[in-house]
């Protein structure tokens, strides 16, 4: 755009120096053909010899034809540069309307894709019957020692420590701090994290809790019936957690240990409910 601009700008530097050279020649012949003309005028017949009068005939005559066609030339000269020059100018002003119609297209995608995310998680919370509030996933950390979430609502929105956080797929995490206009959670793979559940075929319950970058059931007896691919729900267990809460999918089952895979993937999700007393 910028260079365009300058090519506007040396583009009409060009036009007006055209204009100055021409009105210049202008001028020159202006007076010359007036000093011809007194010299026609005011020469006497007898010493105006016809030598003289052929050569001042020519001279003029010559005159006129420079003037006609070297300044038509120069006027199509100036009117082409004045055509570029506005062409140009319309040219920019297209390309900076069309960059704005695309800014603003990216704009109205990105505000559907929140308003279909934030459907989502409102559909959910009323399904559930849960009071809840809405809030943006600001930042995620994830390290082998804590995996945690930080999100925009907080006090002053009604936030608690302990609160459950959910988003269209499952459970995300829990509460653990809170100030005036954040919170801070804990999320379901965090080797801090206890989860009472159940397995929605085998009935089988335990706590679930983070196991490197996913989760495993606590608490099972060797004997269990669990199988790769149960879903995995809250019990609702200890009064924090309400029951029915997808947590995630058995991903692996033996006698030593059960593995799940969470169901939430925060790298996909923009926005989480946060479920708040009723």
């Amino acid at each position: 755009m910028a260079l365009l601009a300058n090519r506007i700008k040396r583009s009409s530097k060009m036009v007006e120096f055209a204009r100055f050279i021409l009105v210049t020649l202008r001028r020159v012949f202006v007076l010359f053909f007036v000093i011809a003309s007194l010299y026609l005028f005011l020469a006497a017949p007898k010493r105006f010899s016809s030598i003289s009068l052929e050569v001042v005939g020519h001279v003029i005559f010559g005159g006129l034809l420079i003037h006609e066609n070297i300044f038509k030339q120069i006027n199509l000269i100036t009117q082409n540069f004045i055509y570029l020059r506005d062409l140009a100018r319309e040219n920019i002003e297209l390309q900076l309307e069309v960059a704005r119609l695309r800014k603003l297209q990216s704009n109205i995608y990105l505000i559907q894709s929140e308003n279909k995310e934030l459907k989502k998680l409102l559909s959910v919370a009323e399904e559930e019957q849960y009071n809840y509030v809405s809030a943006k996933l600001l930042s995620v950390s994830l390290n082998p020692f804590s995996k945690t979430a930080l999100v925009s609502a907080g006090v002053r929105h009604g936030v608690e420590v302990d609160q459950i956080v959910t988003n269209s797929e499952g459970l995300v995490g829990r509460v653990i701090q809170v100030s005036n206009n954040y919170s801070k959670i804990i999320l379901v793979n965090d080797v801090n994290s206890r989860i009472p559940i159940t397995t929605v075929s085998s009935k089988e319950k335990g706590i679930m809790s983070g196991y490197g970058n996913g989760s495993k059931i606590l608490y099972l007896p060797k004997t269990h019936l669990v199988q790769k691919g149960e879903k995995v729900i809250t019990s609702g267990y200890g009064n924090i957690y309400p029951y029915g809460i997808t947590v995630g999918y058995v991903k692996k089952a033996n006698a030593e240990k059960v593995l799940v895979k969470p169901v939430v993937d925060l790298s996909k999700t923009e926005f989480v409910s946060i479920l708040l007393p009723q």
